[in-house]
């Protein structure tokens, strides 16, 4: 029996649902949050208008003046009656005070530590939650890249020039069946990290949602790769324009090389990412693969504020994604994620339009002619505070000395030969360090290398009782059935 014939629309709704387990779902009003006081003034909003449920899932909680805020809204509303989780990520929200979480108990709710390390998985610390979801009700969620800390705030002096911008990010907020599955995914974290149910309700439309707009969940979590499948089939299908905005870009071979085929296609290919950044070996590894996208007419932008950590894209001003993911292996197989895929005109026509807000505050980074890069302009200074003190070209120049050093692809010129000389100093002054006081590195690599090695026994100890009792089990089930 043959199929009946299918518009490209409906095969291309097909093949995204099977890539990443999940159909696109009608009926949703969307809001888009473009820095941090739209996203403190919806989070407020929400949790003051709920009347049964809060999830809020965040991989990051700081116990700052914000977080203060966010813990007396809370409070508030588990004394009115209304069920009240929270789920923060270890690692995280290590700063978050047991005073912190002590008072929205006593309130009445609940708060739980995701993936704490413990006895028995020496390794397991490393997958993180790196949700940034609030959801009330079971019909509105927010579902963004922001964190709950007072940094994406930022510090802004008295006096011009003095104090640091707020932070760069990007979220949307949901009205409709979506909300239900995102808390659906929520339930399954919270499930292993309180031990226990937490109620999911059916989708319900919603009488005033937009019809015109389909959202598709992007559910991650360890050892899958929806998003990266998902944007892999979406670069292949861009005809004019693909914007990113990330991070903290690592992209794959497989990942960049799209990006490559796309803008050698005629494709308008940009790609937006933090100028200084809070992990600056990340941002070193990224900047190790500008030659090669620039080369392809790729064109690349670093944002000139203290940080940008949006992570969004943007397709023929129709297809767009907002969300916690990274585009790197980290967020696309080793971390809990949440993002979301829209198609919708009216929302890819904002994001497109914020894309360009962002640019006119980027420096782009070019080839000039004997092939270095280089920034095409002095880059606005500004005054940050010390996390972010990295300097743009120091780190260009480092990461491509390396780069060409290790590929040998080129002869090195004056500043990649002094920026790899400073490198091969530094190493020989953390040797000399370990000869001068030997016990400073010994003591710490002692101690975990018995934390991995003691855990790995009482893992192996334990699988060996399991298929020991597994196969005593199946000789006495044998035994009663001869």
């Amino acid at each position: 029996m043959n199929n009946p014939p299918q518009s490209a629309r409906e095969a291309l709704d097909h093949l995204l649902t099977r890539l990443v387990g999940r159909a696109s779902t009608a009926g949703n009003h969307l809001t888009l949050l473009r820095d941090s006081q739209e996203h403190e003034a919806a989070t407020l909003a929400l949790i003051a208008q709920a009347q049964h449920s809060i999830a809020l899932e965040n991989y990051l909680i700081a116990n700052d003046d914000w977080g203060q805020t966010l813990l007396s809204a809370l409070c508030q509303a588990a004394q009115r009656g209304v069920r009240v989780a929270v789920l923060c990520d270890w690692f995280g929200s290590w700063r978050l005070s047991r005073r912190w979480r002590r008072a929205l108990v006593e309130a009445g709710g609940e708060c739980r530590r995701f993936n704490v390390p413990g006895w028995g998985e020496p390794l397991a610390w490393v997958i993180r939650n790196h949700r940034k979801l609030l959801v009330t009700d079971s019909q509105v969620a927010i579902i963004t890249g922001w964190c709950h800390s007072a940094r994406w705030r930022g510090q802004l002096g008295s006096s011009p020039g003095f104090g640091m911008l707020p932070w760069r990010d990007t979220g949307v907020r949901l009205e409709g069946p979506v909300a239900a599955e995102a808390e659906a995914a929520f339930a399954k974290t919270w499930a292993l990290a309180a031990g226990n149910i937490w109620p999911i309700a059916p989708p319900n439309e919603m009488h005033r949602a937009d019809n015109s707009s389909r959202v598709r969940l992007i559910v991650g979590q360890p050892q899958s790769s929806p998003l990266f499948r998902l944007d892999q089939l979406m670069i292949s299908q861009a005809s004019y324009r693909l914007w990113l905005t990330d991070a903290y870009p690592v992209g794959t071979p497989a990942y960049l090389d799209g990006l490559r085929r796309a803008a050698q296609a005629g494709v308008d290919v940009r790609l937006l990412v933090p100028g200084s950044t809070d992990l600056p070996w990340l941002g070193l590894l990224a900047r190790s693969g500008y030659r090669a996208l620039l080369e392809a007419g790729v064109r690349v932008f670093e944002w000139n504020g203290p940080m940008l950590h949006a992570k969004t894209a943007v397709i023929d001003g129709h297809w767009a994604r907002v969300g916690s993911s990274n585009l790197n292996p980290a967020s696309w197989l080793g971390n809990y994620e949440l993002d979301v895929a829209i198609e919708c005109t009216h929302f890819g026509a904002q994001m497109e339009a914020q894309f360009l807000t962002d640019l006119n505050h980027a420096t782009e980074i070019v080839l000039r002619p004997d092939q270095s890069v280089r920034l095409a302009q002095p880059r606005q200074r500004q005054k940050r505070d010390m996390l972010h003190q990295q300097s743009a070209v120091s780190t260009l120049r480092v990461s491509r000395a390396m780069a060409l050093a290790v590929r040998e692809s080129r002869r090195l010129g004056p500043a990649d030969a002094t920026a790899l000389m400073l490198l091969g100093l530094t190493g020989l002054g953390v040797a000399g360090l370990a000869f001068w006081q030997p016990a400073w590195v010994a003591w710490p690599l002692a101690a975990i290398s018995a934390w991995v090695s003691v855990n790995l026994l009482r893992i192996a100890w334990r699988r060996y009782q399991f298929y020991r009792q597994s196969g005593q089990e199946k000789s006495t089930k044998n035994s009663e059935e001869t």
